[in-house]
């Protein structure tokens, strides 16, 4: 079989076709890929992917290899050459086999060269391993297959005809139908079970996940059952008169027949062999949506409207949402209806579209694209989705928005965080009932004006109720998280004691207290005011807890702006309002991941004590690098001058403004009698808690909403709202993320962990170098398969001169 396999080989390697199909195939991608302007360009992309050669070289491969694979049996069949080979004790398996090897050999050489696309990738990348090593491996193992089925089809096609123009028609039409076929097919079925099954029977829907780094049993074994049945096919052709060789192929059809049984009924284990695992779905999210499997009044429908003329960026996100929600719909076995919706398509005119998509919570967001040449074209996207369940509706924001991040890294982010979007809609329509959550009022905290966003914004999520204390040590127990926001008077014992309490038993406290205490209508009116310590009496709670809150004022740098009436003129200038920190969050912490920085006013440092070993700090907000401690008793001023004049001012740096504590806490009132009102009646304190969690926050005005206008005129800004600049900073997203953490343990909030490393290529180094690795690209591997044929074919030709003479 060698000697075949090696005849075959050489056969192609010195034939026009073999040239042929290298040429074109090679010629394709390094135009295609590196000089013609258009979505499939990677230097225009920009990103260190091969994504767009891996799905061109799929259709390349589905319309070359049949010109490849005509001659193999339709050239034996007419020159009679096949009837010389059976003549020979060789099996006609074997000739199948040695044709189908070396012609797959074949296409291995024409692609090897294409590995410098992997170098200059490598190359021109912003640093060092962005590049998906183990994408890029599976990806060509997912050419390789499909290679072999290709070939397998052409060689069955070339089997049925002499005619080799017939054989190549007959292939072409055969890869279209295995490859896009079935996916088309199942379009027209309503039901996603059918039609997911349906697609899956064809090669584009196996190509598709492979080539993103994922694969599993059927993925595999898809291309090993075509490559199977056509040898089968073959053998039964050539062999329409012998009995023996037709009772051996009824048995190995039944074999696999019976093969294909068993990997029916074996799990459909994934494998993620992507180096960030961005495409394994969450326990929680499994969970979660296999009760839409098993509830049968639960019609969940998805739609996307995310589709239409997109740019690389946009359609990058659209492929990701719609391959996340085909892995999430696996585990609702298929019962959620997911749509794409292009909004133009909708019957509304393009002039009233951005207000009907804004009505339905989904507004415009204008995309503006840059050509080659600098031209600036303008478009209005809308990326949302809508989860539908039953007759209740939420909208689910597909593009997240970070100040600071590019416009990549904003795309990579939204693509990372596309799970904790979804699962959040999907939980929320599929819940039974709600926790509770509470506001402690009757000690000068927020009103409830000011928090109004804040509970508008939690109410999605929880009852949320405000109420006093009282002195029934289980007034809290069924609120899952009390909120504690700008107390300005004393807390008495017992109210401290019942707070405690309520900790011990696993009770979640949000505390945002202010450290320090100064009069706005002062500074307002005098344009000067003194600050003193706040007092709140709930020191020694936290103390024990393992936090203290500084009787301090932070100034920063890294500030908002504040309007002052300028002495000289009637009109109001900005100035630095180094009091209002843009506070920066964690990166790495799920409650502060991926939201822009918080902002707020007269905030106070906290200071890490070591008082409780079992309960783990995190620093989530901290001030910049350029900070500076402002001790109470000062007097507070708009006076800026001497602050800019002075180099080294801000002499701090990252000091901590908000932490979550986790673990278990030791009792306040440890070694200390109950006070006196507390009702005691079927109550035992406790010293030490069970595990809980609570999160410090030395500022209320994070959770604070801003009000303009009076009586029915009044309007109530949201959160971290900036008049003077008209940015909304990450205060909103900040809260919800923290009670969220606090009131769950399910693992929801875990998805927010999710990372992505973002694959970006150099677009310096892109300017600098792009003729080289242009021609590079192009020219290398045309080089490189011209010398592999010409050495094959110098090389046979001189062989067989020798022996002439």
């Amino acid at each position: 079989m060698r000697v075949l396999i090696r005849k075959e080989l050489i056969s192609i390697l010195c034939s026009g076709i073999g040239l042929f199909f290298a040429l074109i195939f090679l010629l394709a991608n390094g135009l295609m890929l590196w000089l013609f302007e258009g979505n499939f360009n990677i230097l225009d992309i920009g990103y260190a992917s091969l994504d767009k050669f891996f799905s061109l070289s799929s259709i390349l491969l589905l319309l070359l290899i049949p010109a490849l694979t005509m001659r193999l049996i339709a050239e034996e069949k007419r020159t009679r050459t096949l009837d010389m080979l059976r003549s020979r004790p060789i099996s006609v398996s074997r000739i199948v086999w040695s044709k189908w090897i070396s012609a797959l050999i074949f296409v291995i050489i024409v692609i090897l060269p294409t590995l410098i696309y992997v170098y200059t990738l490598s190359a021109l990348s912003n640093s060092v391993g962005t590049l998906d090593i183990g994408v890029i491996l599976l990806s060509y193992v997912s050419l390789i297959c499909l290679s072999g089925v290709f070939i397998a089809l052409g060689i069955f096609a070339s089997s049925l005809s002499q005619n080799q123009i017939v054989s190549f028609i007959l292939a072409l039409l055969l890869n279209f139908i295995v490859y896009f076929g079935f996916d088309l097919l199942s379009t027209i079925f309503q039901t996603g079970s059918t039609r997911v099954f349906i697609a899956s029977c064809g090669l584009y829907h196996h190509i598709i996940q492979i080539q993103r780094g994922v694969v599993t049993i059927g993925n595999i074994w898809i291309f090993i059952n075509y490559i199977l049945i056509a040898y089968l096919i073959t053998i039964c052709i050539l062999t329409l008169n012998n009995k023996n060789v037709k009772k051996r192929l009824l048995t190995f059809g039944i074999g696999l027949l019976g093969l294909n049984i068993i990997i029916l009924f074996l799990p459909n284990t994934q494998l993620d062999l992507t180096l960030d695992k961005r495409y394994t779905i969450g326990d929680y999210s499994k969970e979660l949506v296999s009760t839409i499997a098993d509830n049968s009044t639960a019609k969940v429908k998805i739609n996307v409207y995310l589709e239409g003329n997109l740019n690389y960026g946009f359609q990058r996100l659209r492929n990701a949402t719609n391959q996340f929600l085909i892995d999430l719909n696996r585990y609702a076995d298929y019962k959620m209806d997911i749509s794409f919706i292009d909004p133009s398509s909708l019957h509304i005119s393009r002039e009233e579209l951005p207000e009907y998509m804004a009505k339905h919570e989904m507004p415009s967001v204008m995309l503006n694209e840059v050509d080659r040449d600098g031209k600036v074209s303008k478009q209005l996207i809308y990326p949302y989705a809508e989860v539908i369940v039953n007759q209740d509706t939420l909208q689910v924001p597909l593009l997240k928005n970070i100040k600071g991040n590019t416009a990549e890294e904003n795309l990579t982010a939204s693509i990372v965080n596309l799970e904790f979007q979804f699962i959040d809609a999907l939980r929320l329509l599929l819940r039974s009932e709600p926790q509770a959550i509470a506001f402690i009022e009757g000690h000068g905290e927020l009103p409830r004006a000011y928090v109004y966003d804040a509970e508008e914004a939690l109410a999605k999520y929880f009852f949320v109720n405000r109420g006093q204390i009282g002195n029934d040590p289980s007034v809290l127990n069924d609120f899952k998280v009390v909120i504690i926001a700008g107390p300005t008077q004393r807390y008495s014992e017992t109210e401290k004691y019942i707070l405690d309490q309520y900790l011990m038993k696993g009770g979640r406290i949000l505390w945002l207290i202010d450290g320090a205490y100064v009069s706005l209508d002062d500074l307002a009116n005098k344009g000067q005011s003194a600050s003193m310590k706040n007092e709140t009496s709930l020191d020694d709670l936290l103390f024990t807890y393992g936090v203290r809150i500084e009787p301090n004022f932070i100034q920063d740098s890294q500030s908002s702006q504040i309007l002052v009436q300028n002495h000289s003129d009637a009109q109001p200038v900005s100035i630095p309002w180094y009091y209002s920190p843009l506070l920066l969050p964690s990166f790495d912490n799920i409650i502060t991941k991926d939201i822009t920085d918080v902002k707020a006013a007269f905030v106070s440092s906290i200071d890490l004590l070591n008082k409780s070993k079992l309960a783990a700090k995190t620093i989530l907000l901290t001030t910049s690098q350029h900070s500076r401690i402002i001790p109470v008793p000062e007097m507070i001023t708009f006076d800026v001058e001497h602050i800019q004049s002075d180099a080294n001012y801000f002499k701090d740096s990252f000091l901590p403004i908000a932490v979550a504590l986790e673990g278990k806490f030791q009792s306040a009132f440890n070694n200390r009698l109950i006070p006196d009102s507390v009702n005691q009646q079927n109550h035992k304190m406790q010293i030490e808690s069970v595990d809980t969690k609570m999160i410090v926050v030395a500022s209320s005005d994070i959770i604070k909403n801003e009000i303009i206008g009076e009586g029915d005129d009044s309007e109530v800004l949201p959160m971290g709202y900036d008049r003077i600049s008209g940015r909304r900073y990450g205060n909103r997203d900040f809260i919800v993320n923290a009670v969220n953490w606090l009131a769950n343990d399910d693992g929801w909030m875990e998805l927010r962990s999710k990372t992505q490393k973002l694959n970006l290529l150099d677009k310096r180094l892109i300017y600098e170098s792009r003729t080289k690795y242009t021609i590079l690209n192009i020219v290398f591997p045309l080089c490189f398969i011209i010398l592999i044929l010409g050495g094959v074919t110098l090389w046979r030709r001189y062989k067989y001169t020798r022996k002439l003479l």
